[in-house]
């Protein structure tokens, strides 16, 4: 930043009424940050601190937050992904007194690069599908309890505010100019859909497809089993009887097809991730999306025995006859 803290802050919020935006947050950061000991697999992106602020712009109650977690984020499977490592980081000249606790000491003998002075081992990482997507995102965040361990300082590395509507690309530009007279950049969220929007998409769409294919296949049943419900309409059977058939048929395909589609799908994801640390790994797969499991294997079966309850309806009085060959 080229000019003074105080220049630098007045261009932020500059910038905030510039888009509307009524709200402008304070991004503090540290020098710590995640590690991952194992192969394949590590960490991408800042950590801001969990500010009073910040937890609130994104509706978040302070009763939300564990007292016992060092680190909040959003993204999915972090949580379980082994041998985290919480690192905090000096210049070579500082000289950090031992810290206490969970926190363990070690300092480089070379004069060049951070020093490693202090780090928390498996840090408890809590996750919130409250904070926001994408990478450069306040999304990972360090909670007071993890500062106070590791004795760090905080400093301003930004500000965040929330524009009432779209920011239109002539607004993006003139911010950009703005934040570039102060040797400043501004980033702005695009329109790239967030995980939990994704899952809930391919949910529908799978579900809406799969009572698509489940209406054709009761269709071919029903077509197939024909004989049988003249005999039954010729036996006295009533509607009620047709009714449940087809429920049943239909409930029965459904339930049949949820199962073997979820277990398909975790079998696929298991032998995506098997010897791969992407995402997280295999330990991933343990971040359930339970409501969408639960509107697959139970909802759409649910769906499917309404349907086809509402739209067997009554037999057309051909059907009660002998088709002629």
């Amino acid at each position: 930043m080229a000019g003074s803290p105080a220049t630098v802050q007045k261009t932020a919020l500059a910038i905030a009424g510039l888009v509307g935006a009524h709200e402008v947050v304070e991004l503090l950061t540290t020098t710590a940050t995640l590690t991952h000991s194992g192969a394949g697999w590590n960490w991408n992106g800042p950590i801001y601190v969990a500010t009073p602020q910040l937890l609130a712009a994104f509706h978040i109650r302070p009763s939300e937050v564990s007292p016992k977690s060092d680190i909040l984020s959003m993204r999915p499977g972090l949580a379980n992904v082994a041998n985290m490592h919480l690192v905090v980081l000096a210049p070579p000249a500082s000289n950090v007194p031992p810290l206490c606790s969970r926190s363990m000491c070690a300092t480089s003998s070379g004069p060049y690069g951070p020093r490693q002075v202090g780090r928390i081992d498996r840090p408890v990482i809590q996750e919130l599908g409250s904070l926001p997507s994408g990478t450069d995102a306040p999304n990972t965040l360090l909670t007071p309890h993890a500062i106070m361990q590791l004795g760090l300082k905080t400093s301003v590395a930004g500000w965040f505010f929330q524009a009432p509507q779209t920011i239109n690309p002539a607004q993006l530009k003139s911010a950009q100019l703005m934040a570039v007279a102060q040797d400043m950049s501004v980033e702005s969220k695009d329109n790239v859909p967030s995980m939990s929007t994704l899952i809930n998409s391919a949910t529908a769409f799978g579900i809406g497809l799969a009572l698509a294919i489940l209406a054709m296949s009761v269709g071919l049943v029903r077509s197939e089993t024909a004989g049988d419900l003249r005999v039954l309409a010729a036996t006295g059977a009533s509607s009620w009887a047709r009714r449940t058939l087809s429920a049943a048929t239909a409930g029965g395909l459904a339930l049949l097809g949820a199962l073997l589609g979820t277990v398909a799908g975790y079998v696929g994801m298991i032998g995506l991730f098997r010897g791969s640390t992407l995402a997280g790994g295999v330990s991933s797969l343990e971040n359930v999306p339970l409501d969408n499991l639960l509107l697959i294997l139970v909802g759409m079966p649910l769906i499917a025995v309404v349907l086809g309850w509402v739209l067997s309806g009554r037999e057309r009085p051909a059907t009660v006859r002998r088709a002629i060959e």
